[in-house]
């Protein structure tokens, strides 16, 4: 039972890194400076390393020949388990 409660557990923070990294990713070009700008795409591929780190963890942890891939493109958005805040639209650059 622990390691199905470890595999859900891994699996959300790859879903909130994964997800953080493609809302970061839309910042790219529309921030008022250039440093702004690569600092933010900067970050985005940190998250998206760290979603990669973890994805594969939690394949590990699942089995059944299962890849962090699999997680990351072949579930639909309810197997999804990342906070809501994550998914939340970007809104005005100013604002964050």
């Amino acid at each position: 039972m622990a390691k199905a409660s470890l595999y859900k557990y891994v699996l959300a923070l790859g879903d909130d890194a994964l997800i953080l990294g493609q809302r970061l990713s839309q910042w790219a070009y529309k921030g008022p400076f250039l440093e702004e700008d690569i600092a933010l795409s900067n970050i985005s591929l940190d998250m998206f390393g760290r979603a990669n780190l973890l994805l594969e963890y939690a394949a590990t942890l699942k089995g059944n020949g299962t890849t962090s891939d699999e997680l990351a493109f072949k579930r639909n958005e309810r197997e999804f388990s990342n906070h809501i805040i994550c998914e939340q639209p970007n809104g005005n650059f100013a604002d964050t």
